[in-house]
């Protein structure tokens, strides 16, 4: 009896200790389900398993293959890695199942990635036109975003919002410079998978005789050169294409023209047209009457000549719009309330050569006899000429730098924060 008792127990035992060393199957996960966004992602899911798994993907709705899994098959513990592809629709998120099987037991994970953000910003250039005031940017966006300025704009520039979400309006105030200071800074408003630059070059205008006068030459079509001193590009009557501009250079009568340039006779609009500005949005080409206002004439001179070893510029080049005496006397670091106008030569319109480079150029939107439009040059002992004699007039296609000009039409501020029915950047004719 007790001999069967003791084969009975035996069995027993032998039977739990067969049930611990193989217990229940299970897949134990982190989390059921993983939120993303839709920039690209790389996902790792851990999971502890006591068998072999394998994995694969189960799409909603009607897009598929935006996931890359790796691997498919796990031996005991181990991590499930998920390459997401970027979401690209702006109406709508998607989602997907992580599905993982292990003999008869069955685990999701839910993968949900949210739509694409829309950020869009205006203006995203601003050239101001004062020495200090505050100006809008719109910033339009389904999302969060944040905002990040140039690290060496503390001193000139402050920003009242760095984060936000959905549409906004930022208010960027400028503190005052010196007359003759600029400043060019880049401000980047960001959501999880877009950015939006904004270009600010502050400081880059002077009032003269009612007229605000850009203080720097246009570089490439829309943007100043960082410096009064730049030469800045050059441009053909009626045209926003920059061509190279080789101040200094040792032979400037060499060629060959840049590749492309129209060459030859042309014959133009009465006035440069606004499709084919190269000023910043805002700013113009100047009209002939302007620019004779800012210079005068040869018997009522508003300028003066101004060598580097004197004036403290880089290049050679002439103070605009005071007379004679007080522009003799500025400098780099005091302009006295005129602008500089370095010498950047011109290329010829029959052979695109560069040309002149002792010359101080200025395009104008005025045309000339249909072939010609009126240009300013002035250099070293060279008297600028009134509108109606040779000198001040150049072919169509040839090339002379640009000079902008405020558009009163446009108006970018400043504005008295919270100022009712103010619309930043829109135009008035």
């Amino acid at each position: 009896m007790k001999r069967n008792v003791y084969i009975l127990m035996a069995a027993m035992l032998a039977f739990f200790a067969a049930a611990c060393q193989k217990p229940s199957l299970y897949i134990d996960v982190e989390q059921d389900v993983y939120e993303v966004t839709a920039a690209y992602t790389e996902l790792n899911i851990p999971v502890s398993c006591n068998t072999n798994s394998t994995a694969s993907i189960r799409y909603d709705g009607v897009a598929s293959g935006w996931i890359l899994l790796l691997p498919s098959l796990l031996d005991g513990n181990g991590v499930y890695s998920l390459w997401i592809d970027e979401n690209p629709d702006e109406i709508a998120g998607r989602s997907a199942t992580l599905v993982i099987n292990a003999g008869s037991v069955v685990r999701e994970v839910k993968i949900v990635q949210g739509q694409m953000t829309t950020l869009a910003v205006s203006p995203d250039f601003i050239a101001t036109t004062v020495s200090e005031g505050t100006y809008q940017v719109k910033v339009t966006s389904s999302g969060k975003w944040t905002v990040t300025p140039d690290e060496d704009t503390e001193d000139w520039l402050s920003i009242d919002q760095t984060s936000g979400e959905g549409d906004a309006v930022l208010n960027f105030r400028f503190s005052k410079l010196a007359d003759s200071d600029v400043r060019t800074a880049k401000v980047r408003i960001a959501t999880d998978i877009k950015e939006a630059e904004i270009t600010i070059q502050h400081g880059y205008a002077q009032e003269i005789g009612g007229i605000v006068w850009a203080k720097a030459n246009v570089g490439e079509p829309g943007f100043f050169v960082s410096a009064p001193d730049d030469p800045g590009m050059l441009y053909q009557y009626d045209s926003k294409t920059a061509w190279t501009n080789n101040y200094p250079t040792a032979d400037p009568w060499d060629g060959p023209a840049p590749a492309g340039m129209p060459l030859g006779e042309r014959k133009g609009p009465a006035s440069w047209t606004d499709g084919n500005n190269p000023c910043p949005e805002g700013w113009r080409v100047p009209t002939v009457e302007e620019t004779a206002d800012l210079v005068g004439t040869v018997e009522s001179k508003n300028y003066a000549w101004l060598e580097p070893e004197v004036s403290g510029f880089s290049i050679p080049g002439a103070i605009l719009g005071l007379p004679a005496s007080e522009a003799a006397a500025a400098t780099s670091s005091d302009m006295k309330g005129g602008i500089f106008l370095p010498s950047s030569g011109n290329r010829s319109w029959n052979k695109g050569v560069y040309q002149n480079p002792g010359h101080a150029t200025m395009n104008t939107s005025t045309a000339y006899e249909n072939i010609y439009r009126y240009v300013v040059k002035i250099g070293e002992g060279t008297d600028v000429l009134p509108p109606d004699v040779k000198w001040s007039w150049g072919e169509n296609n040839a090339a002379y730098s640009v000079r902008c000009v405020k558009d009163e039409r446009v108006s970018y501020g400043p504005v008295e924060i919270g100022a009712p029915g103010y619309d930043e950047g829109q135009s008035y004719n």
